[in-house]
């Protein structure tokens, strides 16, 4: 189970579950690891109880990143001033390898400890460079300054013992991808000597481009998967809607059919190389749900052109078109077996705050009795009294539900009854006491040997715990058994539907996957 570095107002810290919705109170540092590393990583950062100094209460820690082989830890004030320190031979550490700090070193941290308390912005600092998981640091990088104008400036040296390997072009690579992913980053530049083909070498590997000289000086600009296309508006046919669906399919991501709010101005791009469809982002207001701080959001990258930027470039023109819409905020989904894109989330700064439980009845499986003093009821189209007792309710539980985040669905009258009543074939349930209607239940058409699928199960919250959901989904399963179908899946978003998520393992439905929603912020406040 994956754990992050969690602190408080008071400055304490501590390690907290990632699923888990963090205490009031409490808020992430940015560190990720198991709950070893991330004790371990609390033991580094913090010498006991006490505000943190230097830091206004409420502040977020400094930045980690990570690859396969390095690690990058932004440094704090002290810390840089501890560096200083050592390189002039005030101080001694064990931390670094041999020949380390650089000279450049030097000047690079007494250029940091120059900046005014407003240029401390997270993650804009100085790094050190260390191997995996627990090496020595070998090499630092960072930033001049935080981004003025849309540009961030980044330098970076390593000890002699660790150039030739590698290590410089992916820590800069992964230091810039961080960085064109942040509020108010355009562009990373760069800058070094004509006579220093090593730097020269390390920029060009990492995707930077000469864009001019001056004297000796040369000026470098980091773009975003150089070699690959721009994107380009989607088109709306079916040739269009095909490769995207095939997309998805190849990486198990979804967001290929969304469905966006009538007059809304939603963003909708693809990338293509020819005719081949390289990846898609959409974002915006999702139709049937009421959020007015946050677009649901997905970026989909084929695998042939995957940890080539071509993501992070599209989450930059995700953030664009939420920040000029007014939106604070970008929520997305994963499927929990699709682990590439539940890592490239956390690093880019998403966080969990729902989770999908994914189930399923298998045809045969043991029935299940509808609990004592309730009834399950088929509702009759035809029956217009009914249809309309239907639409009532289903508007009463759609208004009480509240989405990840705080979204809640559209409980319009008109459009359940065009979706449910008009439009949807499949049976609709509705369980019942001796005096009233508490929940529904929506089917999707069944069919002799077909999959089947509960589209949605609701429950009126004055009802919570008289065991509606176990009502519903015994005859659900009822019917789907009488027609023939294969098996019924159903899903629950385990903390807004709670009752329902407990329910389902009792009444033969058994897990089988997950789906995890995740938020950033579009103005990362760390």
């Amino acid at each position: 189970m994956p754990y992050q570095v969690v602190t408080n107002d008071n400055g304490h810290h501590s390690t907290w579950p990632d699923h888990k919705e963090l205490p009031a109170g409490w808020e992430p540092t940015g560190f990720l690891g198991s709950e070893e590393e991330c004790a371990e990583h609390i033991a580094e950062v913090w010498d006991g109880p006490g505000p943190r100094s230097g830091r206004a209460p409420g502040a977020a820690a400094t930045n980690v990143l990570t690859t396969d082989r390095i690690r990058l830890r932004e440094l704090d004030p002290a810390q840089v001033a501890g560096l200083l320190e050592v390189l002039d031979g005030a101080a001694t550490s064990d931390e670094y390898v041999g020949n380390y700090p650089l000279t450049g070193t030097g000047f690079g941290a007494r250029n940091f400890l120059t900046r005014t308390p407003e240029e401390l912005r997270f993650g804009f600092g100085m790094y050190l460079v260390s191997a995996q998981p627990d090496g020595l640091a070998f090499g630092d990088l960072g930033f001049h300054r935080p981004p003025k104008d849309g540009v961030a400036e980044i330098g970076f040296g390593l000890a002699e013992s660790a150039r030739g390997q590698g290590y410089a072009t992916e820590a800069v690579a992964e230091l810039t991808r961080w960085a064109c992913t942040q509020s108010g980053v355009r562009r990373v530049v760069a800058r070094t000597t004509a006579d220093n083909a090593g730097a020269q070498g390390v920029l060009g590997r990492a995707g930077f481009r000469l864009e001019r000289t001056e004297g000796d000086i040369l000026h470098y600009a980091f773009r975003l998967a150089p070699d690959l296309p721009d994107s380009e508006p989607m088109r709306d046919d079916e040739e269009e809607r095909a490769a995207l669906a095939k997309l998805g399919k190849v990486r198990k991501a979804g967001g290929d059919d969304l469905a966006f709010k009538a007059g809304t101005d939603p963003l909708r791009r693809v990338v293509r190389d020819g005719k081949r469809l390289l990846a898609y982002a959409q974002s915006g207001d999702k139709e049937g749900v009421e959020d007015p701080s946050n677009h649901l959001m997905f970026i989909v990258v084929h695998p042939a052109v995957a940890r080539r930027g071509l993501a992070e470039r599209l989450l930059g023109e995700v953030r664009d078109h939420a920040r000029a819409h007014g939106r604070t905020g970008m929520v997305t989904g994963t499927p929990d077996e699709d682990h590439p894109s539940v890592a490239w989330v956390r690093k880019h700064g998403f966080r969990p705050i729902g989770h999908h439980l994914i189930t399923r009845r298998d045809k045969g499986a043991a029935a299940v009795d509808t609990p004592e003093g309730l009834v399950v009821d088929v509702v009759d189209r035809a029956d217009a009294a009914a249809a309309e007792e239907f639409v009532r309710l289903a508007t009463r539980t759609v208004a009480e539900a509240v989405m990840p985040g705080g979204a809640r669905m559209t409980s319009d009258p008109d459009e359940i009854r065009r979706d449910l009543i008009e439009e949807h074939t499949g049976a609709l349930l509705v369980c019942r006491a001796p005096d009233r209607a508490l929940g529904w239940l929506a089917l999707s058409p069944l069919a002799d040997g077909e999959e089947a699928f509960v589209l949605a199960a609701q429950v009126l919250a004055e009802a919570a715990g008289r065991g509606v959901p176990a009502a519903l989904l015994a005859a659900a399963a009822g019917l789907a058994d009488e027609a023939g179908a294969a098996s019924v899946t159903a899903v629950a978003e385990e903390e807004g539907q709670r009752e329902l998520a407990e329910t389902l393992p009792g009444c033969g439905f058994a897990p089988v996957a997950g789906r995890t929603i995740w938020f950033a912020d579009v103005e990362p406040t760390r």
